[in-house]
């Protein structure tokens, strides 16, 4: 495999990436496929999200019916199973254009992704023939049943079991899901439990397609949640549920594989989805800037808010440039395999690492945007008649579900220790002297420094905090290397792409600073610095006046 399709590679100091996957490489025929989701979500969807979001009964099942009409419903079903089998760019970007409204979107999202991928990835093709052309005509929908009440980050501590029953003709399962997205309008779910007894020599955490019409097989009652109230969330509830034998997806005993593989799916998308959803809600607040006087002038112009909207539009910058990599990476990765199912899922197995960077920084863009946005509004962004507040609310949940930000920061340094330990990346200190070097030899120095220190991955685990701290400075690292990688290979480039970058790299740099010199002083040695000039003050100013001539993130 080349360096490139190592996922974690770009780490090395000696890494010689010179092209990425940027959003400027899109066709004509995709950016017709992201205006048509743009507009049905303008013009369909965002008009009733006073009657989403009280759950008027058959408003979401009929929208997500004129979805799937458009082919929203289809995007990464193979087309031997009447999918549109869209690359993995094309089909985030589709998502990303129906995040106006967002419970719309994870509803969109879910069944693009957890609710119908298990049966793409490790589905046999009896079930593939059963369930994926049903799927993306919208005729049957699915959701992912993996959280319990009492297991959320430690999934494998599942209670939920199942049992086969006398006359070995169909399993027994008991057990309850909890926060089950789509599950309102869902027609199966994809059930994790424990095979108790050994069958066909195998037992333990399985995967299940369950029908939700199946005996024993009921609902809770729908979640009050503080945002996407629009979102069906409910229990799974199974009590004595009878299911064909048939029906274990993937193997007895190897449901993790199918867990921790479809959130790596869900994880990325997560990220596009929430960059879309920071997108409207900064387009929004800087329309009501514009249009808002005090003091005898437009808000817009004033100091403080441009502050606020310099340093948006670079942040959204930075991270569209790294979602996006992440995901044409793993795009090239699955395509240079032969891009089957097991391409598909051996590429996002490699690419961990980037699928939690990009969860991290789009709910936590999401989470900042949404927030400063409000602030714009000022006393108006209180009051629900105005989309800020509804923007805030819905953020949050973005950092908990596809598993937490927290769980997300651990995985990240566990996985590059195992890559490491495998020989696939060698954490050595370069020679160069740009700020994105001396970055990763920052990192490096630390990580090492840890390793010794700590050992294997359970002394890692021992110390959480030094894990986060790593974690950030891989993000920031890789936010601020792609925005540089995208503005090198960008045709028509203007001033505020240049100050966009600059001021993303100038804030890399002191964030990873902040982060070595406190792992350094824990660790006990020097600590190491990269360098970076610039006026930030002067970049955020620049990059607010662009974005204020072009009314709307506009790069």
């Amino acid at each position: 495999m080349s360096e490139k399709l190592i996922g974690g590679g770009w780490l090395q100091t000696a890494s010689s990436v010179t092209a990425i996957f940027t959003v400027e490489q899109f066709e004509s025929d995709h950016i017709a496929m992201f205006d048509t989701a743009r507009r049905f979500c303008d013009e369909q969807v965002w008009p009733l999200q006073a009657e989403i979001e009280a759950k008027k009964p058959g408003v979401m099942a009929g929208l997500m019916d004129q979805a799937s009409e458009l082919g929203l419903t289809m995007l990464d079903i193979p087309e031997a199973y009447e999918g549109l089998e869209l690359p993995m760019p094309v089909s985030m970007r589709v998502l990303e254009n129906t995040a106006r409204e967002q419970s719309m979107m994870l509803s969109l999202m879910v069944q693009n992704g957890i609710g119908s991928l298990p049966v793409v990835l490790f589905g046999n093709e009896q079930q593939k023939q059963a369930w994926l052309p049903a799927f993306a005509s919208g005729e049957k929908r699915g959701c992912y049943c993996l959280t319990e009440p009492g297991s959320g980050s430690d999934a494998l501590a599942a209670a939920s079991t199942a049992v086969l029953s006398d006359d070995g003709q169909h399993w027994v399962l008991n057990g309850t899901k909890q926060f089950i997205t789509n599950a309102g309008f869902a027609d199966v779910g994809f059930v994790f439990a424990k095979v108790v007894d050994e069958v066909d020599g195998a037992s333990g955490f399985s995967c299940f397609i369950v029908p939700l019409n199946s005996p024993g097989v009921s609902l809770g009652a729908e979640e009050d949640k503080l945002g996407i109230k629009g979102s069906s969330t409910r229990q799974v509830i199974m009590d004595k549920a009878q299911i064909p034998r048939e029906n274990v997806l993937g193997e007895i005993g190897r449901g993790h594989v199918i867990a921790f593989n479809i959130l790596n799916n869900g994880r990325y998308k997560l990220g596009g989805t929430a960059l879309g959803s920071a997108k409207f809600a900064f387009n929004a607040a800087l329309e009501y800037a514009q249009q808002r006087k005090q003091f005898g002038q437009q808000i817009a112009d004033f100091g403080m808010i441009k502050r606020k909207t310099g340093q948006m539009v670079a942040d959204i910058f930075a991270v569209e440039s790294a979602i996006y990599r992440a995901v044409g990476d793993m795009e090239a990765d699955s395509q240079s395999r032969g891009n089957d199912a097991a391409a598909k899922l051996a590429s996002m197995q490699n690419y961990a690492m980037e699928c939690s960077i990009a969860k991290i920084a789009g709910s936590e863009l999401l989470a900042g945007v949404a927030d400063e946005s409000l602030q714009m509004f000022g006393g108006y962004g209180f009051l629900e008649e105005y989309p800020a507040a509804k923007y805030v609310r819905d953020a949050r949940i973005s950092r908990i579900y596809e598993g937490t930000n927290e769980i997300n920061r651990i995985v990240m340094p566990r996985t590059l220790l195992k890559k490491i330990s495998a020989g696939d990346i060698e954490l050595a200190i370069g020679t160069g002297d740009d700020p994105v070097s001396e970055m990763k030899n920052s990192f490096a120095t630390c990580f090492n420094a840890a390793r010794d220190h700590y050992g294997d991955s359970k002394g890692f685990d021992a110390n959480q905090e030094v894990m986060a701290n790593l974690a950030d400075m891989m993000i920031a690292i890789y936010l601020a290397e792609s925005a540089i990688l995208r503005l090198s290979q960008m045709q028509r480039v203007k001033q505020v792409h240049t100050d966009s970058v600059a001021l993303v790299t100038l804030q890399s740099v002191a964030k990873v600073n902040q982060l070595a010199g406190e792992l350094a002083d824990h660790l006990k040695i020097e600590s190491p610095n990269a360098t970076a000039n610039g006026d930030l003050l002067a970049l955020r100013q620049a990059i607010a006046d662009a974005a204020n001539e072009e009314g709307c993130y506009a790069l």
